[in-house]
């Protein structure tokens, strides 16, 4: 292995030297970019100013068409996170998932701002534990686009590390009637067979004008964990729908209207347990809860577009509404034993229910100039509405793991929240030479949160109730972009960019701590950082060759971490502001086009992310320690390969692809309560396909060899509960086709 690492090191190495350690973007590039690119380039709209290309696209931007992940099997995030250069995650399973890009990870809400299309779905900072992003579906997916590096000026608060957006496909009034449909088998090493299918169709209502496109996903994929009330009980239900309109009113105004809605249920999650509650061994992948513990992850989306093009630009208008409401339970008989005294196995049978309902509302009205001389202006303005109410209980179970009508109630919590964001943006672009162009850009920001929250607690024959607490925060100021571009030649560019980003603070909940005797501060604040890279993308050898990179060096100041305050008996955590911490890094991608059919693309990150000075209590973290969930080396490879066969009158594919994740650990040093480390691994994939117009098969195989290294842990309270151990997705092979007309 110490081997293998260090060949990855040096391919690492090799292609930075070879650059002239110029850093540069990552690069994806597939067939199914092609025919919205310019010589296989995706297209992407990253700058929200004009469509371009990703290697004339100044920023570290990376694209995935969404006809290639279909091809490689592709379901949510985590089937193609792995091949993103310097995007990690911290995996709960479906739903529950922190995104990381550049080592940007910390408490509070999340760092990478999520988009489906305009409609911003990132994940919100909210009770305990924020910044869980949605799992959107890939269906009738466009393209992924991954913007790295802070996108605060053009995509606000949550983007200090980056940005995340799933472009669907839309309504075409040109076309005629088409779509597809595709269904999959898939089998995972130790569950049942499932299955996979998704479909999509394109009605021109009036040619030219008007069209509608639907689209709809199900999978029912059982699990391989087992517990006392049934077996595969982390198997996953999913469906979703889709439905989008485009109007041409004229040939300059287009109006787009989409409706979503996606439901994501499990009967339990996907961690297992080595011991039972009273140390008893467990067989491999069995859960120890006492009680049922199912998720349900529901999400409602509601978007209206409209583009106004003139010769001197083009007016943007957008309003959006994202619902969802999550049902998270987890077993809390082991607390209520502890905590209370009841029997764990019989009255202290319980759970935390907890529920969350979030709607955002959103709109933004921008205006993206094509002026014919050496100056370009975007300008804009942003508003955010937000309503959340979270309901935590802790009813007590049967003897079955239900909870029912008649079940005891040993605590009750409500917390109301709402937030209000206002901001304005723009950039300015100046064109010196023909091939030197200078952008800086601003957003200037308002953001203001209350939060009103109650909690009652009635266990052990005794009662007490915590007052209503009422907190309030605000936050307002500006954070600024520069950027430096430069077309040395048709074959490179480069760019200097310095960046800002940033994340509001918020306020915790003390209701719940004041019951048990223990104060925790009221509010947190805001976090930033500086983005300081240097980027190059450079095409060569008549398009057979493209070698990109990036060197960036990131100050955060003003971290937000998760700590911890206690009574002396019991403990609650909290949300609070540590010191800096300094990212430097560097990431490769070089894609190879040898022969025709021939693809190849190898890329690695490389960063040391850590605190560059104490936290303010020293115990929750110390001056080099790395950041949680951060691996210091990531890197993946792909070959595929596409020729005709003359005899069968068909396309034939095959592929392969690994990746590597580094080593790193839960928490920022082992004196911390809940430190746990994560091993380093390899996860290796396999493909082919034939395809003949208007059919296709595939066959995909991931995770080859099974490797089952622990990814997270599940901890309730640390030292009380058995730990829970998250695993890569055992071996799967599916087996899908797919026709299209």
């Amino acid at each position: 292995m110490k081997n293998q690492i260090g060949s990855l090191r040096l391919i690492v190495s090799g292609m930075l030297a070879g650059t002239a350690l110029c850093s540069m973007p990552a690069l994806a590039q597939d067939a199914a970019g092609a025919s919205d690119g310019v010589g296989g380039d995706i297209v992407v709209t990253a700058s929200k100013r004009t469509s371009s290309t990703i290697q004339d696209t100044p920023i570290a931007v990376q694209a995935l068409g969404g006809d290639s992940l279909k091809e490689k099997g592709a379901v949510d995030f985590a089937d193609f996170y792995r091949s993103i250069p310097a995007l990690n995650v911290q995996d709960e399973g479906p739903g529950d998932k922190r995104y990381v890009i550049r080592g940007i990870n910390a408490a509070g809400a999340g760092t990478v701002g999520l988009y489906l299309d305009e409609t911003v779905i990132t994940g919100e900072n909210s009770q305990d534990g924020g910044g869980q992003a949605p799992d959107v579906k890939l269906f009738d997916i466009d393209r992924v686009e991954v913007l790295k590096g802070p996108q605060g000026t053009t995509f606000g608060a949550s983007s200090m590390a980056g940005t995340m957006r799933y472009i669907t496909k839309k309504a075409d009034p040109d076309g005629g009637v088409n779509g597809y449909f595709q269904s999959a088998l898939r089998a995972t090493k130790g569950a049942a067979l499932g299955m996979q299918s998704d479909g999509a169709v394109n009605i021109p209502i009036v040619k030219g004008v008007f069209a509608v496109r639907a689209s709809g996903f199900y999978a029912d994929l059982p699990g391989w964990i087992d517990n006392k009330f049934e077996n595969g009980a982390n198997a996953e239900k999913s469906k979703a729908g889709r439905i989008t309109a485009r109007l041409q009113a004229t040939p300059d105004l287009t109006v787009d209207v989409t409706a979503m809605y996606q439901d994501v249920h499990q009967d339990a999650k996907n961690y297992y347990n080595l011991q039972d509650y009273s140390g008893a061994a467990l067989p491999r992948d069995y859960q120890a809860d006492e009680v049922r513990s199912p998720y349900d992850d529901k999400s409602e989306i509601y978007n209206a577009t409209v583009n106004y093009k003139q010769s001197y630009g083009t007016f943007t208008g957008t309003v959006s509404r994202f619902v969802r409401d999550t049902g998270f339970t987890r077993d809390a008989s082991l607390a209520a034993d502890s905590f209370f005294g009841l029997d764990y196995s019989d009255e202290g049978r319980s759970a935390l229910v907890q529920k969350k309902h979030r709607r955002v509302d959103s709109g933004e009205l921008r205006f993206a100039s094509d002026f014919g001389g050496p100056i370009q202006v975007l300008v804009g303005g942003f508003f955010q509405n937000e309503n959340r109410f979270y309901h935590s209980s802790w009813p007590t179970a049967d003897a079955q793991g239900n909870i029912t009508a008649d079940s005891d109630m040993l605590l009750d919590r409500t917390v109301d929240t709402r937030i209000k964001e206002r901001a304005l943006f723009g950039e300015l672009s100046y064109k010196f030479l023909d091939n030197l162009t200078f952008t800086a850009g601003a957003r200037l920001f308002d953001f203001k949160l209350s939060q009103l929250s109650t909690s009652l607690v009635a266990a052990g024959g005794g009662a007490g109730s915590g007052a209503g607490n009422m907190l309030h925060a605000k936050d307002n100021g500006v954070i600024g972009r520069f950027n430096l571009a430069w077309k040395v030649s048709d074959q490179v560019n480069t760019y200097v960019q310095v960046a800002q980003g940033y994340r509001s603070g918020g306020t915790n909940d003390p209701t719940a701590a004041e019951i048990a005797g223990v104060t925790i501060p009221e509010g947190y604040g805001s976090d930033s950082l500086w983005n300081y890279e240097w980027g190059v993308k450079t095409t060569l050898l008549d398009r057979k060759l493209f070698l990109n990179g990036a060197l960036y060096y990131i100050d955060w100041s003003d971290i937000q971490v998760s700590q911890q305050a206690t009574s002396g008996t019991v403990s609650f955590s909290y949300t609070g502001n540590g010191g800096k911490a300094t990212v430097k890094g560097a990431e490769v991608t070089l894609e190879a086009r040898p022969v025709a059919g021939l693809d190849i693309n190898v890329s690695g990150n490389y960063n040391v992310a850590e605190l560059s000075e104490d936290n303010p209590i020293v115990a929750t973290g110390r001056k080099g320690d790395r950041i949680p969930y951060v691996p210091k080396l990531t890197g993946a490879a792909s070959v595929d390969y596409t020729t005709f066969v003359d005899a069968l009158g068909l396309d034939a594919s095959f592929g392969a692809n690994v990746s590597y994740q580094g080593s790193s650990a839960t928490k920022f040093n082992a004196t911390i309560d809940n430190y746990q480390k994560l091993d380093s691994y390899w996860m290796v994939g396999l493909r082919a396909g034939i395809n003949k117009a208007p059919w296709s098969l595939n066959l995909n195989v991931s995770n080859l060899f099974n490797d089952r290294t622990t990814i997270n842990y599940n901890e309730i309270v640390p030292g009380l509960y058995p730990l829970g151990y998250y695993t890569n997705r055992p071996r799967t092979v599916s087996l899908s086709g797919m026709v299209k007309f």
